[in-house]
């Protein structure tokens, strides 16, 4: 049996499950509804406004799930909340900005998957 095929990226002989937890901490922040959708504006975008993120956003997010959504994203530092004279603006911090990489990976990941395993 080989060992952790993530092992060097670690210090320690830890359990590979163990290690694979550190990427479902990230995966739980990013998952669910509406969440890389609001990323994905900001990265397009480098302020947007309440207002200008929920007509953006395709499918109709309420604005009660909107403001739960970005204060959830505000709680682990991926956006941040600024107040210009009387306006209200999102950002991505410099850690949310450090996540293009790995949507742009995941989104590669699933085109190739529908490639290969939906023919599309």
């Amino acid at each position: 049996m080989k060992g952790c095929p993530i092992q060097a990226m670690f210090s320690s002989n830890k359990d590979c499950n163990q290690q694979l937890g550190v990427a479902h901490d990230i995966l739980d922040v990013l998952n669910g509804k509406w969440r890389m959708e609001v990323i994905l504006q900001l990265l397009q975008h480098e302020k947007r406004r309440f207002k200008d993120l929920q007509t953006a956003i395709p499918g109709g997010v309420s604005a009660k799930v909107l403001s739960t959504v970005l204060k959830d994203l505000e709680e682990h530092q991926i956006v941040k909340r600024g107040l210009d004279d009387v306006t209200v603006e999102y950002e991505l911090t410099e850690y949310g900005r450090s996540m293009r990489g790995v949507i742009t990976n995941l989104v590669e990941l699933g085109l190739a998957h529908r490639k290969e395993v939906i023919g599309k």
